[in-house]
């Protein structure tokens, strides 16, 4: 089965296959299909995904970032799940705290590249800063931080920005909050290998679908935004996918208590 004869009325989309194992198989997962967007699972690996997603140039303005976050804020706030989940943040902030730690000690020299880097710089000082950014909005916006230290921000999707940038350019690439947004991770995954210089390193961070507070919480998992989170990575099928690319994985986050992400490094030997 595919989802090829799946048509949305209001986007033009794109239907997909497994990018761990590249199986076109699947089967769907109605207890997280909550929206018209399937979530589905690959039948061969198990990676769980959305079958249906949005295009890149709705992506640009209609579902960035910043307007889906908007929305699905509004609707998990009529839950009681979120009630709860809102009144525990602090072990968000916490393992934010501690992932800004990390961050701040692996990225120190050298040109960095930031993948989906928002508005803002979160490379901070010593590298020279390069970013992609597919909201218009926030690549405008982040474009000037980067500039006056010596960087730039391309407003492009990531395929097309690497191809902005030489064989062996980086010394390190951050994946923040991004690599569940693309709907292309396996090729993603190896034009950053080919443009990052040997024993360069991706620092990835994704929402865990293997963590202990999404088996809690199910459908009403924080990790779960829809159109714009279309790749659920587990450690398993991250690492089965990122070393089919060639990378070595370490992961660098244990306790996903605190934090309901998957924290690795993906390094090219």
């Amino acid at each position: 089965m595919t989802l090829a004869a799946i048509k949305d009325r209001n986007t033009v989309t794109i239907t997909r296959s497994c990018e761990v194992c590249r199986s076109p198989n699947f089967t769907s997962l109605p207890e997280f299909t909550t929206t018209e967007w399937p979530v589905v699972a690959c039948s061969e690996c198990g990676f769980v995904y959305l079958g249906r997603v949005p295009g890149y140039d709705a992506l640009s303005e209609e579902y960035a970032w910043e307007k889906t976050w908007a929305a699905e804020r509004k609707r998990r706030s009529k839950r009681t799940w979120y009630k709860l989940d809102a009144a525990t943040r602090w072990r968000m902030k916490l393992g934010h705290w501690i992932d800004n730690l990390r961050r701040s000690k692996w990225l120190r020299s050298g040109n960095v590249l930031d993948i989906g880097c928002g508005g803002g710089c979160r490379i901070g000082p010593g590298p020279t800063p390069f970013g992609i950014e597919v909201s218009k909005a926030l690549a405008d916006k982040a474009k000037p931080l980067f500039a006056e230290r010596g960087g730039d921000v391309i407003h492009a999707p990531a395929l097309d920005g690497l191809d902005a940038f030489d064989q062996d350019f980086f010394s390190a690439i951050l994946m923040r909050s991004y690599l569940e947004h693309e709907s292309s991770p396996r090729a993603v995954l190896e034009k950053a290998f080919v443009r990052l210089k040997h024993g360069g390193s991706v620092y990835l961070r994704v929402p865990d679908f293997g963590s202990i507070n999404r088996r809690i919480a199910g459908a009403n998992w924080c990790g779960f935004r829809f159109p714009d989170h279309v790749n659920y990575f587990s450690g398993r099928s991250l690492r089965q996918l990122a070393e089919s690319v060639g990378f070595r994985y370490r992961r660098i986050n244990w306790l996903s208590l605190f934090d309901d992400n998957l924290i690795v490094e993906l390094r090219k030997p």
